[in-house]
């Protein structure tokens, strides 16, 4: 690899944290139609009366980041790490009208870590014969700059020198709608609107400011059943922030209801090839690799993303009416 190369695009992430550009950029996920939940509050308990819990795991750009060994003084010198990303959700229905849900995020990017603890809540109406649910989520984004750095210029104040964190509180809303069939053709429709950081709130470090601009999704899918054993599931998101607009157009081809085979286009950034198995229809495995189409992938062997996902359900057993004996004046 070359390091040189390294060093500049490492060089131009911490640049991110600089007075003159400030803004927070969402993390992205290949799978992302296993976590709706993740960037849009709506979804919160269109679980089909289930309690859902996902985790996904992404390492993106591999071979980034790390250090090179400095001879001169015989020490390691970090350049970060490329980003990484955790997110894990659980969400159930709270009766025929109302939805909950939990999301955990964690996004490190070279020497930063941000990570945003939310819940969500919904509420779901009928319209038609589907579902509308609209959502709000309130989380607290904490920002953790890890300051071990050697300042050319000694008491320089944009360069931290040693760790330190501040945080945020961060909204977000969202409305989803689903319905089991759209036009009699498609199965398992549904398509949401949603948004992020719309407080746009500021995390004060003391060396820097840092931003939370809005960003806003679309996101749509369903499934169609080509025979008795094959279906396919297309989805599509669509993600704008305030520096660009990006979509990710994906399609599963499904097989029994277990193993699951897809491709995601990512223009101007990635192909993804996606596998999946059903375990059982409450434990699903999946993993996706992302091969990078830009200039990127002369220096990185692709991004790789692990998801697991289960849906369990709780039965409470219905309450014995109690049988008394009435006396009364009539019979007497």
């Amino acid at each position: 690899m070359n390091k040189s190369f390294t060093r500049i695009v490492f060089g131009a992430l911490m640049l991110l944290n600089m007075p003159f550009s400030r803004a927070q950029q969402d993390p992205h996920y290949s799978q992302f139609m296993y976590n709706k939940l993740n960037f849009n509050a709506g979804f919160a308990g269109a679980t089909d009366g289930k309690i859902c819990a996902t985790v996904i795991q992404r390492t993106q750009w591999m071979g980034f980041g790390g250090g090179d060994y400095d001879a001169g003084n015989g020490k390691l010198v970090k350049r970060g790490s490329a980003p990484r990303n955790l997110v894990g959700s659980i969400n159930a229905a709270l009766g025929s009208r109302f939805g909950i849900g939990a999301t955990f995020s964690s996004d490190v990017v070279g020497f930063e870590n941000v990570v945003i603890p939310r819940l969500a809540l919904s509420y779901r109406h009928p319209l038609g014969d589907g579902v509308l649910s609209a959502g709000v989520g309130v989380g607290m984004m904490q920002v953790t700059m890890d300051g071990d750095f050697n300042a050319i210029d000694p008491g320089d104040p944009n360069v931290p020198t040693g760790k330190e964190s501040a945080s945020a509180l961060d909204l977000d809303a969202g409305l989803y709608y689903e319905k089991n069939n759209l036009l009699g053709v498609i199965d398992g429709f549904y398509a949401g609107f949603s948004a992020t950081h719309i407080n746009a709130s500021k995390v004060e470090l003391s060396y820097d400011t840092k931003e939370n601009n809005l960003h806003m999704y679309f996101v749509t899918g369903g499934s169609y059943q080509i025979n008795s054993i094959l279906a396919l599931q297309p989805n599509i998101l669509v993600k704008k922030d305030p520096a660009k607009i990006q979509a990710d157009l994906n399609c599963y081809l499904v097989w029994n209801d277990k193993i699951r085979g897809g491709l995601t286009w990512r223009p101007m950034d990635a192909a993804v090839v996606l596998l999946a198995y059903n375990f059982t229809p409450k434990f699903i495995v999946g993993y996706s690799y992302d091969l990078t189409t830009s200039k990127i992938l002369n220096y990185s062997s692709g991004s790789h993303e692990f998801m697991l996902r289960y849906c369990f359900g709780v039965k409470i057993p219905p309450r014995e009416k109690i049988i008394r004996s009435r006396y009364t004046p009539r019979f007497m």
